[in-house]
């Protein structure tokens, strides 16, 4: 008896031990991001961003690792199948909820804890010389033209392709457009200069250099406000169609993720070190010389904007038949009829820690108003 009691002794003392260690925790080794796209990307210069300044604060490296493919779905189902004890997250662009709608990945949103640090409004572009001085000119023009007129687009059921469409049906001009899409905004950006196409919808970001430098001219931006970058303003697109506001959810949201069931101590110790990270001047100053939108979330904000994802890029994908798998098939509403939460795997999550929900309205929820 007195040897069992000497075990059990023993053994407690080793949990409460492990408990301490826990309740401060601190990374001991490296952690490694994977990215889900290529090397060079926006998706990888942010994360790359944030891994620097996040592992000055953690005092542990954090290696970055592209892996390429199914729009970042391979490399977050890595994620998804590894150990949840902090030393794996994913990087890139948060199209998780788009990845089972695509047949990209297993996981979804809900099985991460998601961090945003900023965004790319999707944005209509014309020539810097083009007579169409503000969005209203190009929309008359379309109007009274007698031809199709051609707009440039990322790719089919991209965020560029949504967006023109929205607008094309807002304006009236539906049945006078026509989308081509290329393989990338810069490759769509170089078309429009050529004159092969009237306008693009294409991420900001994409040939914002070209904005200033005054060859291309924003004519609105998927934002809720004007926004001013390096002297050029792109005006939004609520001072012309207000109703479209909710197809900002098709925007890019770039940042990095964890696995939702990590412990809580790593989880707080992941949300203080992005809260240093996007806070610093270096990482700030990184982004916005891409065009990118200082956008940091994390919490319940941050669930609600990949959430929206959803419902604003899958609808468009399976309707345009760029997917066979309609969002039906996981309770997931067209965004125009979206709410919070959108379905009962969204209100059964697990939430994020209280202590997460007050750190981000203290430190960050100021930057997205």
């Amino acid at each position: 008896m007195k040897k069992l009691t000497t075990y059990l002794v023993a053994a407690l003392v080793v949990v409460m031990a492990c408990t301490s260690v826990f309740a401060s925790w601190k990374p001991n080794r490296a952690i490694n991001m994977i990215v889900g796209w290529t090397a060079g990307g926006t998706s990888d210069t942010t994360a790359r961003g944030l891994a620097m300044e996040m592992s000055e604060y953690l005092g542990v490296p954090i290696q970055v690792t592209n892996v390429d493919g199914a729009n970042g779905g391979m490399a977050g189902q890595r994620v998804a199948d590894a150990k949840a004890d902090g030393y794996t997250l994913f990087g890139g662009t948060q199209l998780h909820g788009t990845w089972k709608i695509m047949g990209q990945a297993k996981c979804s949103w809900e099985d991460f804890y998601v961090f945003t640090a900023g965004m790319g409004g999707t944005t209509i572009y014309v020539k810097g010389d083009s007579p169409y001085k503000d969005l209203t000119d190009l929309v008359e023009a379309i109007k009274k033209s007698d031809k199709t007129v051609n707009y440039g687009t990322t790719s089919p059921g991209g965020n560029g392709a949504i967006f023109g469409a929205a607008f094309a049906q807002a304006a009236g001009i539906a049945d006078k457009v026509r989308e081509i899409p290329y393989k990338g905004g810069r490759d769509a950006g170089r078309y429009l200069l050529s004159g092969e196409v009237e306008f693009v919808s294409v991420s900001l970001g994409d040939i914002s250099d070209w904005a200033e430098a005054g060859e291309v001219r924003p004519l609105a931006n998927l934002y809720h406000k004007d926004y001013v970058w390096r002297g050029v303003t792109f005006p939004s697109i609520v001072n012309y169609y207000p109703k479209l506001a909710i197809y900002a959810a098709i925007n890019p949201y770039w940042g990095f993720s964890v696995r939702r069931d990590v412990p809580t101590e790593v989880i707080e110790k992941l949300c203080e070190a992005f809260v240093y990270a996007v806070k610093q001047e270096r990482f700030q100053k990184a982004i916005e010389s891409r065009g990118i939108i200082f956008a940091p979330m994390m919490g319940t904000a941050a669930d609600q904007i990949v959430a929206r994802v959803s419902s604003a890029r899958g609808w468009p994908q399976y309707e345009l038949g760029i997917t066979e798998n309609s969002p039906a098939n996981w309770d997931i509403a067209p965004i125009t009829e979206w709410t919070w939460p959108p379905h009962d795997r969204a209100a059964n999550v697990r939430p994020w820690p209280a202590s997460v929900e007050e750190m981000y309205e203290k430190e960050l929820a100021k930057y997205n108003q």
